[in-house]
């Protein structure tokens, strides 16, 4: 008996020649399954992949771990906060740098905006 429902689900498992449900072909003569399957050196070389990408994973992890406790000595011999990279820290200005902003402010607002007591939106966070 032929259904819509079975149709679809063998055109849905069958997307790959021989593969995905139903009956599973035959293979040419002379042909056994231990001459198309990876075999022995297959495995061993995955195995081998495998353990090369933990040995260079747990390298550059030795590595960042001694990258960091570097920056943290090197900041404790010098007298500063030790920085990370990725850590957020409060930016801050130079008396030239707020010259420049105040010059800025007064130019484009007028002297009105330095003498009230305005800030420059950036100076409020």
């Amino acid at each position: 008996m032929f259904t819509l429902a079975g149709a679809s689900v063998r055109s849905l498992t069958q997307w790959w020649p021989g593969g995905g449900g139903g009956e599973s072909p035959n293979l040419r003569d002379g042909l056994s399954e231990a001459d198309i399957t990876p075999g022995i050196e297959g495995f061993l070389f995955t195995l081998l992949i495998v353990v090369m990408l933990i040995v260079v994973i747990r390298d550059l992890a030795k590595r960042m771990r001694r990258m960091k406790y570097r920056t943290i000595a090197e900041a404790e011999l010098s007298g500063e906060e030790p920085e990370f990279p990725g850590e957020i820290t409060p930016a801050g200005i130079s008396d030239a740098q707020q010259h420049a902003r105040t010059a800025a402010a007064e130019a484009r607002f007028g002297s009105a905006a330095s003498a009230s007591g305005h800030q420059d939106p950036a100076d409020r966070a």
